[in-house]
């Protein structure tokens, strides 16, 4: 009996059928998948050919000094609300039918009930780093000041479907959130790489970039959101 060998690239195996984020996503390098990660690994953002950096006067989007891992601080002004900073991509990510599309990060906050964070995939936005909350085209997972729920949201022409992801984001403590797109109708959203929510509703065609942004909640003390990687990949 002669041996089959498997010519394609080689997958996490998804053992069990568990629907787990990374389950079908190709290991190394695979020309038919078009991936970015950075892991802030460099003594400066860059913010030449990576990111566009937008952000309040007194805010400020670096790299962590000599911090384990490599990461992204984003840190508001002391005294001001609604204060921040945000960096983000080129619009190069789109929901397709028969393709798949995943986002992934890991981050953590100083303050998660005083702070407004975003990240994900959103159309481009100019100006304040709060207009990635307005963004009418957006599939992101978001915190809202007063409240340190994780929410999912998919987004169409400023219409949104938003799910409680049922997991509050905690003070100094990582969380990994990632997504997948399946094709045109479904997203499915994980926190800490569980299935929390699945959406079939508002799920933009728009060219997306890779973005995230952090906001201070209030006027009271300095809010830092430390972002450990920024991952997204889709199908060619």
């Amino acid at each position: 009996m002669s041996a089959t060998h498997y010519s394609g690239p080689l997958r996490y195996s998804g053992k069990g059928d568990t629907g787990a984020w990374g389950t079908s996503l190709a290991i190394g390098i695979d020309t038919d998948l078009v991936s970015f990660m950075d892991d802030f690994l460099c003594v400066a953002l860059d913010a030449t050919n990576n990111w566009t950096v937008v952000k309040d006067t007194g805010a400020a989007a670096a790299i962590g000094a000599d911090t384990l891992n490599g990461v992204l601080t984003l840190t508001s002004t002391a005294t001001t609300d609604n204060d921040g900073a945000s960096v983000q991509g080129n619009e190069v990510y789109k929901a397709r039918a028969d393709k798949s599309l995943w986002f992934e990060t890991r981050l953590q906050c100083t303050d998660a009930v005083q702070s407004d964070i975003c990240v994900g995939l959103t159309t481009n936005f100019v100006t304040n780093p709060e207009a990635m909350l307005t963004a009418p085209d957006r599939i992101v997972f978001q915190i809202d000041d007063e409240n340190s729920s994780i929410l999912c949201k998919t987004e169409v022409g400023g219409v949104e479907t938003s799910t409680d992801s049922g997991i509050d984001l905690a003070n100094n403590t990582y969380v990994t959130l990632g997504f997948r797109v399946i094709g045109t109708g479904q997203v499915q959203f994980f926190v800490n790489r569980e299935l929390v929510a699945t959406h079939t509703t508002n799920i933009t065609q728009e060219e997306l970039a890779l973005a995230a942004m952090s906001l201070s909640g209030n006027a009271t003390g300095t809010r830092v959101t430390t972002i450990d990687y920024l991952f997204a990949a889709q199908t060619r």
